[in-house]
């Protein structure tokens, strides 16, 4: 039950940090686990001190030493590049990921459907609340039509729906061709019908993901 209502992460950790007795007692604490071999809870100490005090030099610099030796000793590769992103950050801030074309090759492996579950996630619910519509994608390569109905600051897919309610937008077009329109690429080439326009309305309530977000500090 004590984990229904916990404080968030910022917040915990100044708690934490006080009832330890503060962030120098914290610091020693975590160093005795750590030379015990307990890396572990070592993290765990010393990511409360970061969270209470994200400009503590001292607790930044313990902490990245505790995740480059959990990093050097994980054998799991995705485990390693997490500890050891985590410690180049603390060391050297948020770096932007080179992305570039792996991001492109990535969103070429996802199905119609995490590709539009790619803009939901992004819809700005506020500023989208009172907007309404309505695109369907006829899909020719897959023999398949989605519906995207945009209402009350949610995007919702179905797939070959029963209603056969009027849609703002008709689109009719292969997934290759879905990836250029998600790129920007606009409808040229691509057989539509209804308003266009429905497109950009939908387009301009998505927020841009930022890559270079910090995976260890507040």
């Amino acid at each position: 039950p004590s984990s229904l209502w916990a404080h968030p992460p910022q917040a915990a950790a100044t708690r934490y940090v006080d009832v330890i007795g503060g962030p120098q007692a914290v610091l020693d604490k975590a160093q005795a686990y750590a030379d015990s071999g307990d890396l572990r809870f070592a993290a765990e100490l010393l990511r409360h001190a970061v969270f209470a005090d994200p400009d503590d030099s001292a607790a930044r610099d313990a902490l990245a030493d505790v995740y480059q030796r959990l990093g050097f000793g994980a054998e799991n590769a995705t485990w390693r590049g997490f500890y050891l992103t985590g410690a180049v950050e603390l060391g050297h801030g948020v770096k932007t990921p080179p992305l570039g074309d792996l991001a492109a090759g990535m969103a070429g492996a996802l199905t119609v459907g995490q590709l539009f579950d790619t803009l939901a996630i992004r819809v700005d619910g506020p500023r989208a609340a009172a907007e309404s519509l309505v695109i369907d994608w006829h899909f020719t390569d897959s023999k398949t039509m989605v519906r995207l109905a945009l209402s009350n600051g949610a995007l919702i897919q179905t797939e070959n729906p029963r209603s056969q309610a009027a849609a703002d937008l008709t689109l009719t077009l292969t997934k290759p061709q879905l990836l250029g329109v998600l790129a920007g690429r606009g409808l040229a080439g691509i057989e539509h019908t209804g308003d266009p326009a429905a497109l950009g309305r939908l387009t301009a309530l998505l927020d841009t993901p930022d890559p270079a977000f910090p995976i260890v500090t507040p």
